[in-house]
This record gives structure tokens, sequence and C-alpha cells, in this order.
């Protein structure tokens, strides 16, 4: 997707591990460019705005745990901008939903607490007390 950040323009792009913004000097006689990933685990949200307000170009801003990026997007399409974002949205969500540990079994539980015990780091009635509040659960 076009951008415009700070009058350097680039793209920005959807990729497998996070969201790619590539923006290339305001220099006309430079190549240079830089590039950040952003990682999906490190995006806490994603927005737009219409961009109705004295720019006239719609906004995209991304925030993360550590900064947060405002890019004017550069696309006469609105209806593209929010596709683009809702498809950013759903992939941080897949994987915030991939992240997720699975859930220890009873069994795996109980086991763990045995294996506790059998080291000394906890005692016979911790043990008992623990079994017992799993075997309610069952």
């Amino acid at each position: 997707m076009p951008c415009n950040d700070n009058s350097k323009y680039g793209t920005v792009i959807l990729k497998d591990k996070g969201v790619c913004i590539k923006l290339r000097s305001n220099n006309p006689f430079s190549n240079d460019s830089n590039s950040e990933l952003i990682k999906y685990t490190d995006i806490l949200s994603v927005r737009y705005d219409k961009g109705f307000t004295l720019s006239r170009w719609p906004k995209l801003y991304i925030e993360t745990s550590t900064i947060s990026k405002k890019i004017s997007i550069n696309v006469a399409e609105r209806d593209l901008l929010k596709q683009f974002v809702d498809e950013l949205n759903s992939h941080i969500q897949e994987i915030k939903t991939q992240e997720k540990p699975p859930e220890q079994s009873l069994g795996e539980k109980l086991k763990e607490a045995k294996e506790l015990l059998d080291i000394g780091a906890l005692s016979q009635e911790e043990f008992d007390e623990i079994k017992q509040r799993y075997l309610k659960e069952f």
C-alpha cells in the first residue's frame, strides 16, 4: 500500500511475521530507504481515520508496546485502507490466538504436583490439598 510519512514515500506491506514499513528518502537525488518490521505480536492496536481533517489523506495508526506510528496513507480509495486495516487486524488476532499455550489436562497437573512432592518442593499435606482441589474439578 503506498504511503507518505513526513514527506517520505514508500509502502506498507503485510508479511508473515508483521507489518513491513519501507520509506524512501525525500531527497530526489538519493536512493536511500529505511525498512522496519513491526511484529504482529508487538502491535497493541490498529485504527484509521478517514482523512477529513486538515490533511486530505486518510491516516493509519499502529500502536505498539514501545512506539506509536502514525502513517499517512496516500490512497484515493478509502475502502482500500479499510480493507487493509481489517486484514491487518485479522492477522494480529490470528497470531495472538495461536500464541496461547494449551491448557494442561488434569492428569498433567497432578503429575506436575507429584513431581514437586518427589523433589521436596511440596509437603505431603500441600500435595494432598492440591490433589483434592483438582479432583473436585474433575
